[in-house]
């Protein structure tokens, strides 16, 4: 058990007020990344996270020569970094925390060719992408069957473009990159504010959220139309699940949220951890293979939610507090330094309705 200055009571109610969101968390490693292979200054960023900083400890270690890089629970940082490490010839290991060991990994070989499966992490091929442009060799990326996340791989194109960088798509799933390129980004750029943290305050329903890019090429900017929708693919948004499935755990009527299966490979197994979150604060959600079902109820009536070490889970749960009778407990809030450190501070200032 987490000690008790761990633990956190959220005092049930709806919520009503405004909110700015810290800076994309997806946005800000690639933008670290091509600042500092332009050599020059680092983007501006609104907030900062446990994973944020994994990818600047990681890149400073890179860069002094340092045989140990720090990437803590960070998959961005470890995905994204490993590719680099190998074009780059830098010599040393990755050190990992929490449950990043066991999560999917995909080891770098200097080929011309490079085939990734497309229902793992889009973080390998954004990988691949962002290094290969500096390798000694021309290359290409194949992707086979349709790409999980494909929106987080177009993130990474856009980096890649801002940095001069050119590749060729021949086909969905399919690039060519010339190699002998350099990364040429200007500094100080500006990181729009996060869609995916962006979601929890959404799904409160009376919160407005502000810094955020209404046209943004985030995925998760897909909330907006699914909030309040009976069935979620959670191929292209696993991310937003927690706050959608908490959002649908409150409001009458079943939701289902299917093709979760990659959420079993997160902080936590993620559909466990979510059905678990739900049933624990007297609301109905069961698992059925990858699909995870939620029958909504008028007022959910409180209780103790398990975070299983998931930043998501945590805020997740002051979701469900804005549509409870009673409390609900967190027994770890300090999670959620992983993405996003500010959020009790700011769901705090929101102002409280009486059940």
């Amino acid at each position: 058990m987490p000690a008790d200055g761990k633990r956190k009571t959220i005092l049930p109610g709806p919520r009503q007020g405004r909110v700015t969101v810290p800076s994309s968390k997806s946005i800000a490693h690639r933008e670290l990344i091509a600042a500092v292979l332009s050599g020059v200054e680092e983007p501006k960023i609104r907030g900062t996270s446990k994973d944020i900083e994994a990818t600047r400890r990681c890149l400073a270690a890179m860069q002094a020569g340092d045989p140990v890089w720090p990437c803590g629970e960070s998959g961005s940082t470890l995905r994204f970094l490993t590719p680099l490490a190998g074009v780059m010839g830098w010599k040393g290991r990755f050190q990992c925390e929490g449950r990043l060991a066991e999560r999917p990994q995909m080891p770098f070989e200097r080929k011309s060719r490079y085939v990734v499966p497309g229902n793992v992490s889009s973080q390998f091929v954004s990988g691949l992408l962002m290094a290969l442009p500096l390798a000694d060799w021309d290359s290409e990326i194949v992707v086979e069957g349709a790409l999980q996340s494909a929106a987080y791989v177009a993130l990474t194109e856009a980096t890649l473009r801002a940095a001069g960088l050119k590749f060729e798509k021949p086909a969905a799933g399919h690039w060519k990159i010339p190699g002998h390129q350099r990364y040429q980004i200007a500094g100080g750029r500006t990181v729009e504010g996060d869609w995916s943290q962006a979601a929890f305050f959404l799904a409160m329903d009376g919160v407005t959220v502000d810094g955020l890019d209404a046209h943004s090429l985030q995925g998760d900017r897909a909330v907006l139309e699914l909030l309040g929708k009976s069935v979620v693919d959670a191929g292209p948004v696993p991310d937003l699940i927690p706050a959608l499935a908490a959002h649908a755990a409150g409001r009458e009527g079943c939701s289902q949220f299917i093709n979760c299966g990659r959420l079993r490979l997160k902080e936590s197994d993620r559909l466990e951890s979510t059905a678990a979150m739900i049933n624990a604060v007297g609301g109905e959600a069961r698992i059925e293979g990858d699909t995870l079902i939620v029958q909504g109820v008028k007022r959910l009536r409180g209780g103790e939610v398990q975070t299983m070490g998931d930043h998501r889970i945590a805020m997740s749960a002051a979701v469900l507090a804005c549509r409870a009778e009673g409390p609900i407990i967190v027994d770890d809030a300090t999670v959620v330094a992983k993405s996003y450190p500010a959020f009790w501070e700011d769901f705090e200032q929101l102002e409280r309705e009486e059940p």
